[in-house]
């Protein structure tokens, strides 16, 4: 065994290792970071029913450095001057068509802007200047690889975090600095799927920001929001079948006296001795609706170099493999065919109970529909493979 980045071979240090291998039976592995390489590269988005961004494969490089340098032009005719804080060598979101309706006075011009300030504004991102002799390359550090790529994103397209003080937040939008006044931020958590933040704008305005994932956000959007709802959920469908990691994104404008009595409602939840985490979750949730839904993001995190043909092999050795993900179902299931946890030979069983009982029943109902062939008939695909999404 040979790594060749790192020009390092395999050294065993013991031969019982072979031995205890081949008594091997199972594999249970996380996805990400495991199978995928953790990198995250925003691909596309979906902004008000209509979607942005050009697909370019790594065996295309040509192909991403035009379509780099139309941005880097669009921007200019754009702004009125080159966007200084636009990393142009490594942006991934690549289509000169936002700017196009970016410039109109429109709805979806609106749109836009309050999708990439939600971008910018809502996370909890460190910014720093590497160099100080270039004061406008901007390095973020942030505790998921998404929420970088999201923030790098926007900035690229011309909405730039710069850096946060104490309770503000410091951006520039297409050439202007903007301030906003940080009230709250409600983070992220497994259980809550879904992040926001209270700011107050400089004309005044309190809004809450909010991102997450489609089946938190959208029962979460106030009414008479349908066709809109429909369209964004046809649009994280397509992203998910390319295998490509989808959030939500969300605002809404708040009432100063609901605010004011919202916040004391969270600093007493923030100090309780109870149960402090029920009742923050419990506050939180209370003004976490009524969004206006904005649409959606789309990320990919490509596989490990080697992962389809290593669990090709794997599986001629007769080993099942259990993989662990928190994608969607569409997205899980688009991975395990890319790296041949699934094959097309396999019948694929998907199960979606919310609970012990309910998932209970549907393996059985599979098992008689399809008979017991395999011993452990797993979440997805009936050769021995599993994807539990």
């Amino acid at each position: 065994m040979y790594y060749a980045p790192a020009e390092r071979r395999c050294v065993p240090k013991s031969w019982n290792l072979s031995d205890d291998l081949g008594q091997v039976e199972y594999i249970f592995s996380d996805k990400t970071g495991t199978l995928t390489q953790n990198v995250m590269i925003f691909r596309q988005c979906t902004i008000r029913g209509r979607v942005y961004g050009e697909i370019v494969g790594d065996d295309e490089p040509d192909r991403a450095a035009e379509l780099r340098r139309a941005m880097d032009t669009r921007i200019e005719q754009t702004f009125g001057a080159p966007y200084l804080f636009r990393q142009s060598e490594t942006a991934t979101f690549l289509d000169t068509s936002v700017y196009d309706d970016l410039q109109t006075d429109n709805t979806q011009a609106r749109a836009i802007f309050e999708f990439f300030t939600v971008l910018a504004v809502c996370h909890t991102v460190i910014s720093s200047v590497p160099d100080p002799a270039h004061p406008h390359v901007l390095e973020y550090k942030a505790q998921s690889p998404d929420e970088a790529a999201l923030v790098s994103t926007a900035r690229d397209v011309g909405f730039a975090f710069l850096r946060r003080d104490k309770d503000r937040v410091y951006c520039n939008f297409r050439g202007q600095d903007h301030v906003f006044q940080l009230l709250a931020t409600l983070e992220f958590t497994s259980a809550r799927k879904r992040m926001s933040v209270i700011v107050r704008c400089e004309d005044g305005r309190l809004m809450l920001l909010s991102k997450g994932a489609d089946s938190v956000i959208m029962d979460r959007i106030r009414a008479n929001q349908e066709r809109l709802r429909q369209a964004t959920l046809g649009d994280l469908e397509l992203f998910a079948n390319h295998g490509l990691r989808t959030l939500c994104l969300g605002y809404r404008i708040l009432d100063e006296a609901e605010y004011t009595t919202w916040k004391r409602d969270y600093d007493h939840a923030m100090t309780s001795l109870g149960d402090r985490e029920s009742e923050v979750e419990e506050v939180s949730d209370r003004i976490e609706r009524e969004l206006q839904l904005i649409g959606g993001t789309a990320i990919e995190d490509k596989l490990q170099d080697g992962v389809p043909a290593t669990i090709a092999q794997l599986a001629l050795a007769g080993i099942k493999l259990w993989v662990l993900t928190g994608d969607k179902t569409e997205t899980a299931i688009n991975i395990g065919y890319s790296c041949n946890l699934l094959n097309n030979d396999m019948q694929l069983v998907v199960v979606t109970g919310g609970d012990h009982e309910g998932t209970r029943a549907q393996l059985e109902r599979a098992l008689r529909e399809f008979g017991d062939t395999h011993a452990d008939l797993s979440f997805a695909g009936g050769g021995g493979g599993a994807l539990a999404g």
